[in-house]
């Protein structure tokens, strides 16, 4: 059994032992779960990835109840199907989503799965990034998965809605390709009750105004009914993706402006994708068994993953000049 200390990483760590655990069939333990965040242990949204994996792959699991600091997770067969899991917060539906993928990939037969929760939280990445951006690049490796926004959800209520399709592969080849148009596409999302203050056009205009002119945008402002009120704006140039949260103490313009100042460092940097999509991918990239990806900055979060994923499978990463490797070992 893989034994794992879950105290120098977040849910991230947790998350990749589950979908790698599911994935290889090896059993792992972990302890000290999230040990060094404010809250330390399983929250709502973890809980949900556990127990969704846990049914997708039959899996045995020790420690699987809320604040629980220590997990044992003995996997068995990959089972397709139509499955819906209801986080009952407004945690996270993409980081369960991100969780149950890797398996269901892999599955002898198609598979639906509906995930009630959050869809736009400030420690995950948004819907509208994932569909636009995650998936865009994971379908460019052979696989075919569509993502619907069936409903947007906020803190704290969430209640928002997203339906996966996971279409099953024999395998993937990592592979960047960008779109050859040079167009930014850019989404602003607000619920409802923002309408009379036109918070997504203010998001979108503040965009536009700090990004350079002679980019080509394409904007799209919608207002949704949701539980909770709330606004997000994501923009993506050549799949390189950025998404900001509305907050209090910000301004609708300087939303648009932040997520403009952003995107443009990570085009700048000349890598393949965004940093936060990188770290998505690399789990991808190593169940391919080689390939590289060029990211705008290493950070600890990609550290941490690639840590967990060598311990599971039989590949290594060099990292030099913020190009990340893998190779078979």
């Amino acid at each position: 059994m893989i034994e794992i200390d879950g105290s120098e990483g977040g849910g991230q760590l947790l998350r990749s032992s589950l979908s790698l655990s599911a994935l290889t069939r090896k059993p792992f333990k972990m302890i000290n779960i999230r040990g060094k965040r404010e809250k330390p242990g399983l929250q709502n949204q973890h809980l949900t990835a556990v127990n969704s994996i846990s049914k997708i792959c039959n899996a045995k699991v020790i420690g699987n109840f809320l604040h629980s600091k220590e997990l044992e997770f003995i996997p068995s067969e990959i089972v397709s199907g139509n499955y819906k899991f209801d986080i009952g917060t407004a945690g996270s539906t993409t980081l369960v989503a991100q969780t149950i993928l890797p398996p269901l990939l892999f599955a002898n037969q198609i598979s639906t799965v509906d995930i009630v929760g959050g869809t736009a939280n400030p420690l995950a990445p948004p819907v509208l990034d994932v569909k636009e951006v995650f998936l865009y690049h994971l379908n460019n490796f052979g696989a075919i998965v569509n993502l619907e926004i069936e409903r947007e959800g906020f803190y704290p209520k969430g209640n928002g809605k997203i339906k996966l399709t996971i279409n099953p592969c024999k395998k993937l080849e990592f592979k960047i390709i960008k779109p050859q148009d040079k167009v930014v596409n850019v989404f602003a999302v607000a619920s409802n009750d923002l309408s009379d203050r036109k918070v997504a056009k203010r998001m979108i205009d503040g965009f536009v105004s700090n990004f350079p002119r002679d980019y080509k945008s394409i904007s799209h402002a919608w207002y949704v009914e949701t539980s909770s009120t709330g606004c997000y704006i994501h923009a993506n140039y050549k799949k390189i993706g950025m998404s900001i949260l509305g907050e209090r103490a910000l301004t609708a313009e300087n939303v648009g402006k932040e997520c403009a100042l952003k995107l443009l460092e990570e085009i700048n940097s000349k890598a393949d994708t965004d940093h936060f999509t990188a770290d998505q991918l690399l789990l991808y990239l190593a169940i391919s068994g080689s390939g590289t990806i060029h990211v705008s900055n290493i950070t600890d979060h990609m550290r941490t993953n690639i840590n967990i994923i060598e311990k599971f499978l039989d590949v290594k990463f060099e990292i030099k000049n913020n190009v990340i490797e893998c190779k078979k070992i």
